[in-house]
C-alpha cells in the first residue's frame, strides 16, 4: 500500500503536464498577470481541462481548487494529473456561494451575458483574502457600443469589488469577430466605518 495513486505527483516529482496551454489563450492571459504563485492559494472558476490549475501548481501554488460545471471537464482534468495541492469540484455558477475557504487569487472565465455573472462575482468576492486579487476574463457580444463597454462591465461586477484595471485581450487564437474578450483585475472593497 506504499504505492502512490496513479498519476499522483509527489513533492519533488516531475512537473504536472501543461501541453494543452497553447489551446487556452484566455487562461494564458490570466496566468501572465499573476505576479507570484509561490505559497499562494488559488481558485480557478470554469477551469476547463485544468491547464491553468496544473500551471499554478507547477509555479508554486500551495493549494489550487478548479471548479467547472461540466462533469466531463472535471473527469478529464483528474485523469490528466493530480497532486496533493490540486483539487477539482463540479459546481454550477449559481452554487459558487458554497465554496469555502479564502484564496489569494480567484481567477476565471465568464460570459457577460450569463445572468448569474453578478451573483458569481458577489460570491467569489467573499472568498478573497484581504489582499487577494480577482482576475477574470469576460466575453461579451460586439453589439455593445464601444463607449459603453466599461460602464456596462462595471455594472455587471459585484459592488464588493473594486476594478483596478481592465483591457481587451487581443489574441489571434480568439474569434474577435463574434466576441470581445476583456480582462478585469479587481480586489475586495475595503469598507471603512467612522
Amino acid at each position: 500500500m506504499d504505492e502512490p495513486y496513479p498519476k499522483m505527483h509527489q513533492p519533488g516529482d516531475l512537473r504536472l503536464p501543461t501541453a494543452t496551454g497553447n489551446t487556452q489563450p484566455l487562461w494564458q492571459a490570466l496566468a501572465k498577470l499573476v505576479p507570484d504563485f509561490n505559497g499562494r492559494r488559488v481558485l480557478a472558476i470554469h477551469s476547463g481541462d485544468g491547464w491553468f490549475c496544473r500551471y499554478a501548481v507547477n509555479h508554486g501554488a500551495i493549494a489550487v481548487l478548479g471548479i467547472d460545471d461540466l462533469p466531463s471537464n472535471i473527469t478529464a482534468s483528474r485523469k490528466t494529473a493530480s497532486s496533493d495541492r490540486l483539487r477539482y469540484r463540479i459546481m454550477p455558477d449559481h452554487a459558487l456561494d458554497r465554496i469555502t475557504g479564502t484564496y489569494d487569487y480567484v481567477l476565471g472565465t465568464f460570459d457577460a451575458l450569463n445572468p448569474e455573472f453578478h451573483q458569481a462575482t458577489e460570491a467569489l468576492s467573499k472568498r478573497l483574502t484581504p489582499s487577494g486579487q480577482m482576475l477574470v476574463t469576460v466575453n461579451t457580444s460586439t453589439e455593445i457600443p464601444a463607449t459603453d463597454e466599461r460602464l456596462q462591465l462595471q455594472q455587471l461586477v459585484s459592488d464588493q469589488l473594486v476594478i483596478n484595471r481592465w483591457y481587451q485581450i487581443h489574441d489571434t487564437r480568439l474569434n474577435q469577430n463574434q466576441q470581445l474578450h476583456f480582462l478585469l483585475s479587481a480586489q475586495r472593497r475595503i469598507r471603512s466605518y467612522h
